[in-house]
């Protein structure tokens, strides 16, 4: 059994997707990130930097339970031990992990700062806001043209680093700068990719 700990967040959905996708049995524990429940010392004991989300894997071969935190950390994790999602083939291996890491450490944090400067800031900073909606475009712009030579993220095949991408399409591009309309490639992926069932039931988590 796996227990997931998790919120209703673009990050939160990449692990339950991937739980879905590997057809692995897991709990769901549910954090009010507003209440900030996230901070509890429980789960500080267990993520010191006590973000969302985390996995506890009580099923390792030696009998020790493992924890995970971080998106790109559980799906590689989940790949590894189910042997899915990621090829064997080291050249495709490498394009995983490198989109895995643009997800992760360009578009992720462009939408981030986007969403703090234009959303939470108390007050406008034109340069911010202005400076962030350039870089989200410009990270659009990226996976639009990989996604206009490539079926998937990483080239023909269905792997995890198209599980860390879907949520941020399917969430953070649907609320800046709207709709996919002007990306065909990007929406054509996305509509493939959220028509998957595993993909639906894991947007759905936690309930």
């Amino acid at each position: 059994m796996i227990d997931l700990h998790t919120s209703a967040t673009a990050n939160g959905f990449k692990a339950s997707i991937m739980l879905e996708e590997c057809g692995l049995p897991y709990a769901v524990t549910k954090y009010d990130l507003v209440a900030r429940q996230n901070l509890s010392p429980d789960y500080v004991a267990m993520n010191p930097v006590a973000r969302i989300p985390s996995i506890v894997d009580h099923d390792v071969p030696d009998g020790r339970s493992v924890c995970v935190y971080g998106t790109q950390a559980i799906l590689q994790y989940l790949a590894e031990k189910t042997g899915r999602f990621l090829p064997g083939d080291s050249v495709m291996r490498a394009a995983v992990y490198t989109w895995m890491g643009i997800v992760s450490s360009d578009v992720g944090p462009a939408y981030s700062g986007q969403f703090a400067f234009s959303v939470l800031a108390p007050e406008s900073i034109p340069w911010a806001v202005d400076y962030y909606d350039r870089l989200v475009d410009r990270m659009l712009l990226a996976l639009e043209t990989q996604l206009a030579r490539n079926a998937y993220l990483a080239g023909d095949e269905y792997t995890i680093a198209d599980i860390i991408a879907y949520p941020v399409a399917a969430t953070s591009a649907r609320r800046y700068p709207g709709n996919l309309d002007s990306l065909p490639a990007l929406s054509r992926w996305a509509q493939s990719v959220g028509a998957r069932p595993a993909v639906q039931r894991g947007m759905k988590v936690p309930a």
